[in-house]
């Protein structure tokens, strides 16, 4: 499923962003690592922000992790909550042929009969149920129920408090908004954004955002882009 094995702590984890995401990021790998202790050193990432110390550790650049990794072997998660941009920086990790890795909480509960890929973060008290598939990069946040047999495809975030019903397909950088659910055997498409707190109860076309209790098309989202300054 891709966890992490337990190790002499000879690896270095790099989490891509530094921002709010980030630091939750940071606290799950802390926890990951204390039963693991797969990481020597566990780094921010930022491509815009000068190299300081971040939320108790050291902010460096993206071109600076091999120089920084010396001879150590490191891996990379990504820490944002824009599916665009999630696709965005996974191009850049494999442009540069880095290792990915999965970070999935302890206390979540994950089926020994579902696969949850390389890139993929599984937060506090989340449910993968059985043959569940996360692929590449997906992010599910606290509380997320993935229920049996549903399959995420890459780039996929689920907000805190969210359900995906059995049998569902939620295709790539779909976003799924805080305390929202969807009902089993519907099918999201690409770049979908659902709104905070709706209920899917009908498949939702590509490119659509969808808001409410019944969840209805609200407008397109031909920007792929959830969150806008």
């Amino acid at each position: 499923m891709g966890f992490p094995p337990e190790g002499d702590a000879e690896m270095i984890l790099f989490i891509y962003g530094a921002s709010g995401a980030a630091i939750e990021i940071y606290d799950l790998a802390e926890r990951v690592n204390v039963a693991a202790h797969r990481y020597s050193k566990i780094y921010l990432l930022d491509d815009f922000e000068e190299e300081t110390q971040c939320y108790g550790t050291e902010r460096i650049h993206f071109s600076s992790c091999e120089a920084v990794a010396a001879e150590e072997e490191f891996e990379f998660v990504i820490a944002v909550g824009e599916p665009s941009a999630r696709a965005f920086l996974l191009s850049r990790i494999e442009g540069k042929g880095y290792k990915l890795t999965t970070l999935v909480d302890p206390s979540a509960i994950v089926s020994p009969t579902a696969k949850v890929m390389p890139g993929c973060i599984v937060n506090a008290q989340s449910i993968v149920s059985a043959n569940a598939v996360l692929e590449k990069n997906c992010f599910l946040g606290f509380h997320v129920v993935v229920g049996h047999d549903a399959h995420l495809k890459e780039n996929v975030v689920v907000c805190p408090m969210a359900t995906v019903g059995g049998g569902s397909t939620v295709r790539k950088n779909t976003f799924i908004g805080l305390n929202s659910s969807m009902k089993e055997h519907v099918n999201l498409g690409r770049d979908v954004v659902v709104g905070m707190g709706s209920m899917v109860f009908r498949t939702v076309e590509d490119g659509c955002t969808v808001l409410g209790n019944p969840a209805r098309v609200t407008k397109g989202n031909d920007e792929h882009k959830v969150f806008r300054n």
